[in-house]
């Protein structure tokens, strides 16, 4: 797999969609796009980084004057240009938006029409860059973004699959330190040194940094959690310094990013024997999850997914205490776009890669929320984290 050839691919498949959308010049700000055509993590968002793509001519990878060796390196687009000082490095202009206007006119594009991830850009920087490039609006792309990812190329696909890998051997030592009576955050720490140690020795080609914010950079994006009890039903929970004990639900939760790809492998367990009603509520869960496994193949609706599983919920009588929707789209976010919701009528293409998790969650009772992710193929599908699954008891 040549990675040049993908993200020359990926720039031409983007183009074809910029007439569609009006404009003649794409300003790239969302971290996650950035990296979708260049291949490359700045890692440090305080200092701001763009793709400049032409509807004609050379695109352009714009960073801070800080990243310019390391670019160089890792990036794969060649075209890269910097703002700013920092030490020897050559920029082409003190400020982002100075460099931005001068890349632009470079183009000769006419009169611009200007597209950019309005979710993401800064308003004071819409501002500025409207009034350098003398626009009065900039288009939001950040639907066409969006679309543009919703289907992976087979360089994303092998990333993703050995991201799995990683995530999966995780998830296997998380169980089994839980299995032999360890609190849930030695159970975390063991299995993200594992992950660490599979990374390593078996995919050191990838980095394993995630896309942080303006106030702080993820250099290590192999995360791993675990909760017990009601606060199973929280939703993102750290792990404590707690024993499991009998009766308990437990939650561990691996997502994985390696090679800017996301990987999510969630699990339910209890401890010892449960309650009548949580042992139910477990059952009906893996009722609904097979109920959805059964359905997933190109052509069938993300909102059939959904009523698949509502239906069993409803007639069980736990319609209220079930999320709005039962999975996400994954791939560079760890939170995709599309959502698995009622009234998604997107069809399932091969190629798209999302979590597979109804769940049933409550304070009154805890939350029982297996998570796989799963890659369409042309006859159905592949589930990517294939760890042990079902009523899992420790």
């Amino acid at each position: 797999m040549n990675r040049v050839d993908t993200l020359n691919g990926r720039m031409e498949s983007f183009r074809g969609k910029m007439d569609t959308a009006g404009i003649n010049l794409a300003i790239i700000v969302r971290p996650v796009d950035i990296y979708h055509f260049s291949d490359f993590n700045p890692i440090n968002y305080s200092m701001q980084s763009f793709v400049l793509i032409p509807r004609f001519g050379e695109p352009c990878l714009l960073l801070n004057a800080v990243r310019g060796p390391r670019s160089d390196e890792l990036s794969g687009m060649r075209n890269i240009k910097l703002y700013g000082k920092w030490s020897d490095n050559p920029s082409v202009a003190k400020s982002p938006i100075d460099a931005i206007k001068i890349i632009a006119e470079s183009y000769k594009l006419g009169k611009l029409r200007i597209g950019s991830e309005l979710s993401s850009l800064i308003h004071t920087n819409y501002l500025k860059i409207a009034d350098a490039l003398c626009v009065e609006e900039i288009t939001d792309i950040t639907e066409v973004m969006d679309l543009e990812k919703l289907v992976k190329d087979d360089m994303a696909i092998e990333r993703l699959t050995n991201c799995a890998d990683v995530c999966n051997h995780g998830m296997n030592i998380m169980i089994e330190c839980l299995r032999g009576g360890s609190t849930e955050a030695v159970a975390t720490i063991e299995a993200n040194y594992a992950m660490k140690k599979k990374w390593i020795s078996e995919y050191p080609q990838y980095d394993i940094t995630g896309f942080g914010s303006t106030e702080a950079s993820i250099q290590d994006a192999l995360m791993t959690t675990c909760s017990s009890g009601i606060r199973t039903a929280y939703g993102a929970e750290s792990a404590r310094d707690y024993k499991p004990i009998s009766g308990d639900l437990v939650l561990p939760i691996i997502i994985g990013k390696m090679g800017g790809y996301s990987v999510e492998n969630e699990r339910s367990l209890y401890v010892d024997q449960l309650d009548d009603y949580r042992m139910k509520v477990f059952e009906i869960v893996m009722e609904a999850r097979n109920s959805v496994f059964n359905m997933i193949r190109p052509d069938v609706t993300f909102s059939d997914l959904y009523h698949s599983a509502a239906s069993i919920f409803e007639k069980q009588g736990f319609g209220d205490f079930m999320p709005a929707r039962i999975g996400h789209g994954m791939g560079l976010t760890n939170h995709e776009y599309p959502s698995v919701e009622a009234g998604n009528m997107r069809k399932l293409e091969p190629g798209m890669v999302f979590t597979v998790e109804p769940g049933l969650m409550s304070s009154k009772f805890g939350g029982v929320r297996p998570s796989d992710t799963v890659l369409i193929t042309k006859d159905g599908f592949k589930n990517l984290t294939n760890t042990e699954n079902g009523i899992l008891r420790i």
